[in-house]
């Protein structure tokens, strides 16, 4: 490798990463690897496993059980264990991990007795569920520096500066920039050799709160960062998972699948949110908003040149279609009535109310008569969205008409070449229709990279392959 030290390489690893001695020998080799060539900055999640022990431990707590001191001792175990395994009892990293760990161990028994006494609220849960990330930092950080490197860490709540919608925090980009360039950017600069370990998941409110980004919150946290050092340094991010990259369908339903070796952003967006769980959408948004480079590399093969990797540019190739995705389990609402044209702001009203009620609508689909609006939702909100409806004094009355149906799935065709091929829904249509799929609704979003149909639930595996053979399978 080319050295060049104006380049920077922000490194995502995840639990999955973090299990053993092997996987932290891996990292040392990644590190050491990159190293001769770029700067590293590495963002690291929590061991595997323990963002759920600590949310059982917040629940517990929440509940008044008079006795969380078990499961305070397993998330101690899960970490001593692994302390134990990759540090030398010998040196000073192991005692100062040790203490470390106590400390904060101690510190999360007191937080537990406070929701006793408090009412348990959306902050002190962000507060309890980002010691994980706290914790796996320091360790890799020490573990770095056990190995030779020059390793610092940084606790993210210092750095990303986020609104205060707790538990699914959004970044404050700008705000953010300025305390990168004030804390982290020096950091970076003092030593050429400087590893900084910095902790994902989560940032921190103006009121210094800690609060969690959500979902894939840590794969947000590389972005972030590399969105707010994009000034300083060339940077790419590096997203090591137990994946090669995206696939163009999923193996667990296509009898064939393949990498995609290159794609958009623009097309990645859409396969993350049509089901692809490899990256978040709004981590994918930050990349695309700073005009970075990622990569979606496989952890135990570091080396492989098999690997995903994602720009803003589309490329025109003979690849119409990208990708072949599905969400199997959906609802689809169905809105009818002769009075929807007459009777203004239906769609306003609608919207409004399922989005006060933190209703999550995958899809919109309206007839041209527009006496009906078919829109779809997660399966899990198909009661409460039927109840939302029926008991509106708008939606209640007896002008409308509520069709519920929570037998249904949706396979979506993903792919630049929508935007410049005609007859693609043709296809769709012919394809799905020659082998006895009925199509329930159809939509196509507004960045026209998909096209969607709405199918019988029992036809999705069938549907799948079905595009694939028709789209991909040339």
């Amino acid at each position: 490798m080319e050295s060049n030290k104006n380049s920077l390489t922000v490194m995502k690893f995840g639990g999955s990463c973090l299990q053993n001695k092997d996987s932290y020998l891996q990292i040392n080799s990644i590190v050491y690897k990159y190293m001769k060539s770029t700067k590293i900055l590495i963002v690291v999640s929590a061991i595997q496993g323990m963002t759920n022990k600590l949310i059982e431990f917040y629940e517990k707590s929440c509940s008044e059980e008079n006795n969380c001191d078990d499961l305070i001792e397993e998330i101690y175990n899960m970490h001593i264990l692994l302390v134990n395994d990759i540090l030398d009892k010998n040196r000073m990293e192991y005692s100062e991990t040790v203490e470390f760990l106590q400390t904060n161990i101690e510190e999360l028994k007191q937080l537990g007795r406070l929701i006793r006494l408090i009412r348990p609220s959306a902050d002190i849960y962000d507060l309890i569920v980002s010691y994980g990330e706290k914790l796996s930092t320091f360790l890799l950080s020490k573990y770095l520096t056990s190995q030779g490197h020059k390793s610092n860490y940084l606790f993210s709540d210092k750095i990303i500066l986020t609104n205060d919608n707790f538990g699914r925090a959004l970044p404050l980009l700008e705000e953010t920039e300025i305390l990168v360039n004030e804390i982290l950017y020096p950091l970076l600069l003092k030593d050429n050799n400087n590893l900084i370990c910095v902790s994902g998941y989560y940032g921190a409110t103006k009121d210094n709160k800690i609060s969690t980004l959500g979902r894939g919150g840590s794969d947000l946290s590389a972005a972030i960062l590399a969105y707010a050092l994009r000034n300083h340094f060339q940077c790419k991010i590096i997203y090591w998972k137990d994946v090669k990259g995206f696939l163009n369908a999923d193996p667990r339903i296509s009898k064939k699948s393949s990498l995609i070796r290159k794609i958009s952003y623009k097309e990645a967006k859409e396969l993350a949110f049509f089901g692809a769980k490899v990256l978040h959408p709004l981590c994918l948004d930050v990349n695309e908003k700073g005009g970075l480079q990622s990569e979606i590399r496989f952890f135990n093969e570091p080396d492989s040149e098999d690997f995903t990797t994602i720009t803003n540019e589309i490329t025109k190739n003979d690849d119409v279609i990208k990708a072949i995705t599905s969400i199997e389990k959906l609802s689809m609402v169905t809105l009818e009535s002769d009075t929807m044209v007459p009777l203004s702001g239906t769609a306003a009203k609608l919207f409004s109310l399922l989005g006060e009620n933190n209703i999550n609508i995958v899809f919109i689909s309206q007839s041209s008569s527009e006496n009906n609006i078919t829109f779809g939702i997660e399966y899990e909100d198909s009661k409460k969205v039927s109840f939302l409806l029926r008991n509106s004094d708008f939606f209640g009355e007896k002008w409308f008409k509520i069709k519920l149906d929570s037998d249904i799935s949706l396979v979506a065709i993903i792919g630049a070449g929508i935007l410049y091929t005609p007859g693609i829904a043709g296809k769709v249509f012919t394809s799905l229709g020659d082998n006895n799929i009925n199509i329930l609704a159809i939509a196509q979003g507004s960045s026209e990279l998909n096209f969607t149909a709405i199918i019988d639930r029992k036809n999705c595996e069938k549907a799948v392959n079905v595009l694939y053979d028709a789209f991909i399978t040339q």
